[in-house]
């Protein structure tokens, strides 16, 4: 049984990160003869009907769980809402995961949407003779990131958030894993936070990036060709960027900002730029196709992802596999991905002694690094881990029944 709140065949994130699970899982159960469950919302199933392999089609019954009244604002495009609606999911799908069990005969449950361990899910509410696995989940946030100079009121706004989660994050994390017979974790902070429970973790961060990326000529110029990929918002850091553009070392580097700009952030950060005298080497060129993207990595000499909050970065993983060098800050989701990737770039921890002229050295050197690529994030993870799952399920079951 699979169970994701948010599946989109056409979407990033979230709901793409439930259907790289679904077509993974159907794929491994395909080659075993088993069938596969897909417990989801009504919406995720409107959004995948037609959209199914036909090889597949015979294998997967979808359980779509309606929400009764549902207000209009609960939408794809609102997620502080999407939060509220998935917590009222988890209490309608909870019961109807009795009801599956009955009907069939379930080897494992995996509850891989919503990637965030302060939510519940429904999978708790299965037998004990169920293996069931959480994740990946996991938001990596670093409070001093966000007291990084310059640090606006929207970033100290974050940083007050951080501590606040993290301060509470443990216990609903700690409740739900007591639960479940493993959770996958997808960054390093998720496993500490995780320490004191006797619940097996493991780390997979949920990035995929199925590629092959050109050898491309890249020209020879006199600067440096720094690139930031991300919505224009405040736990981001963008800021950061922008003001190591003014230091010395960068003076004749140029800086490439891609991503959603229709936000109060991002006016912040072009004033930023014209009071710095920088605004003439920082390009906004706001939403571009994941192809436009890939592109511009191949050009660039560094991807810079001072991202204070997130749990896996896929911008990093789309990086290490074009093998362009990445400037990130330690202890998040973005660095986890990168020292997964064993690929080139600069790992900062952020502190009092963090200033502009502290990342614009990390960027140079980061430029200067070898273009290391890896094919290590592919989806064809996900069907391996399909695999294993399936065969720690078997063991579970044959612990439980007293075989072994």
């Amino acid at each position: 049984m699979l169970s994701s709140f948010t599946v989109h065949p056409d979407m990033p994130s979230e709901p793409g990160v439930g259907w790289q699970f679904l077509m993974a899982t159907l794929e491994h159960a395909d080659n075993v003869g088993a069938r596969v469950v897909l417990v989801t919302s009504r919406r995720s199933e409107i959004a995948c009907r037609g959209r199914l392999p036909s090889d597949f089609a015979s294998i997967l019954d979808v359980v779509a769980v309606d929400i009764p009244f549902s207000p209009p604002f609960f939408r794809w495009h609102y997620p502080r809402f999407t939060r509220i609606e998935h917590e009222i999911w988890v209490r309608l799908a909870a019961r109807h995961v009795q009801d599956i069990e009955r009907r069939y005969n379930v080897l494992y449950a995996h509850h891989v949407t919503f990637a965030t361990e302060i939510l519940s899910t429904p999978i708790t509410r299965m037998s004990p003779a169920t293996f069931k696995v959480w994740g990946p989940i996991g938001a990596g946030g670093v409070a001093e990131v966000f007291a990084v100079e310059p640090a606006p009121k929207a970033a100290r706004r974050q940083r007050l958030l951080q501590r606040l989660r993290d301060s509470v994050a443990r216990v609903p994390a700690t409740r739900v894993a007591r639960r479940c017979d493993l959770v996958l974790a997808q960054n390093s902070a998720l496993e500490r936070v995780l320490a004191g429970s006797s619940t097996p973790s493991r780390i997979f961060p949920n990035v995929v990036v199925d590629m092959s990326p050109s050898d491309l000529h890249r020209p020879s110029r006199h600067y440096v060709s720094v690139l930031m990929v991300g919505h224009l918002i405040a736990r981001k850091r963008h800021e950061l960027t922008i003001d190591a553009m003014a230091a010395d070392a960068l003076r004749d580097a140029v800086l490439d900002i891609v991503g959603f700009d229709d936000t109060d952030h991002a006016t912040y950060l072009r004033g930023l730029a014209r009071r710095l005298g920088v605004e003439d080497r920082v390009v906004f060129h706001g939403s571009a196709a994941r192809e436009t993207v890939l592109g511009m990595m191949q050009q660039a000499d560094v991807l810079v992802h001072p991202s204070g909050r997130e749990g896996a970065s896929g911008v990093v993983g789309e990086a290490a596999t074009c093998g362009l060098p990445v400037v990130c800050f330690a202890g998040t989701g973005a660095s986890s991905v990168l020292e997964h990737s064993g690929t080139s770039g600069v790992v900062l921890i952020p502190g009092p002694t963090t200033d502009r002229k502290t990342i614009a050295d990390a960027i140079v050197r980061a430029a200067g690094m070898p273009r290391v690529r890896t094919d290590l994030w592919t989806s064809q993870r996900f069907v391996d881990l399909a695999a294993q799952l399936h065969d720690e399920a078997l063991k579970f079951r044959a612990r439980h029944s007293g075989v072994l």
